[in-house]
């Protein structure tokens, strides 16, 4: 009888985890961001996050067009583009950091698939690009998706 009970409890045991590894497997998890941080004058300050599921949610805090949290969706082809993007130009090689002893500039933080790049001065014009594709991406889905 306790021979029984044993393996009952180690399939129950085992099922549990197994179930716990499908449920992690499938949740949200942020793959992309962009942060735009403020300056002494009017640059826009927000910030864009891009799951594996394809949302989107896009926080306008000042001098943007749109203000606010908004949530939406993209299609996994346009995510697909931005990390093709990303690893066409070597992101992950980049450096983590560009910055010089310089005031009133702002700070875009990028990261993607957890590699995070602070951008202050004197980035490489390619990581510029890349930050201009993904901000200009989620704006044009954010008039599409307007609210």
């Amino acid at each position: 009888m306790r021979g029984y009970l044993l393996i009952i409890f180690i399939i129950i045991l085992s099922s549990c985890k197994t179930t716990s590894n499908q449920i992690s497997n499938n949740q949200k998890k942020l793959i992309i961001s962009l942060e735009k941080t403020a300056c002494f004058g009017t640059c826009p300050i927000l910030k864009i996050e891009i799951y594996n599921n394809g949302a989107v949610v896009y926080n306008g805090i000042k001098h943007v067009k749109r203000l606010g949290i908004h949530d939406f969706e993209i299609q996994p082809k346009e995510i697909q583009k931005i990390l093709s993007k990303a690893k066409e130009i070597g992101f992950y090689n980049l450096e983590n950091e560009y910055t010089e002893r310089i005031s009133d500039l702002p700070t875009t933080y990028i990261m993607i698939n957890g590699k995070l790049i602070k951008d202050y001065f004197g980035a490489p014009k390619k990581l510029k690009n890349l930050e201009t594709l993904i901000e200009k991406k989620i704006l044009d889905l954010l008039e599409v998706n307007s609210f």
